[in-house]
């Protein structure tokens, strides 16, 4: 029990240091490999972003608090869901061009204000702030339940998306069918 107490405090200490130390690039190792293992290794782009985060002189308990990594971690996740289902919904053939289009943007749009997001947090790295700590905790929790409810949108938005070009597909059997039966609607 006194051994947990002492590691604990150490790990405090240790948290509220700034620059990179060790826990901070332990962290950035595993979110840029969570990362990676998600999207591939693509974006290096978005990695140097994660890099300059955990290079900054944003306080160890911001850069180290779970809801940090998981606004990157979000983002990655809609990256990987946009890049994944806009292909499939788009190139459905009962899609027309416009419609295409249309899908493009607004997946365009949802990625964007995530990417929006993830800037805000990379602005806290790259500006002197005068909050205290605990308004840039709170303001990292905000920005993480932001992205949590992108990624809800983006996942939402590819179902609605999907089940409006199936029944379309479905209405269009229908009435293929119907004429083949009966010569007419």
């Amino acid at each position: 029990m006194k051994t947990t107490s002492l590691f604990l405090l150490a790990s405090l200490l240790l948290a509220t240091s700034c620059g990179q130390d060790a826990a901070s690039k332990e962290a950035e190792a595993r979110v840029t490999a969570s990362i990676q293992q998600l999207l591939g290794s693509g974006n290096p782009t978005y990695i140097n972003v994660l890099h300059t985060w955990y290079q900054s002189d944003v306080p160890n308990l911001i850069k180290l608090n779970p809801k940090t990594e998981s606004i990157y971690r979000t983002h990655a996740e809609i990256l990987q869901e946009a890049s994944t289902q806009e292909p499939k919904l788009v190139q459905h053939k009962i899609v027309t061009n416009a419609q295409a289009q249309g899908i493009r943007s607004m997946y365009k749009k949802l990625v964007d204000e995530s990417a929006a997001n993830v800037q805000e947090l990379s602005a806290l790295a790259t500006s002197k702030t005068s909050m205290s700590e605990a308004e840039q905790l709170k303001y990292v929790s905000d920005l993480a339940d932001k992205e949590q409810h992108q990624l809800a949108l983006v996942k939402y938005y590819g179902k609605k998306t999907a089940y409006t070009i199936a029944q379309k597909e479905q209405q269009a059997t229908n009435k293929r069918l119907m004429m083949q039966m009966w010569g007419h609607e």
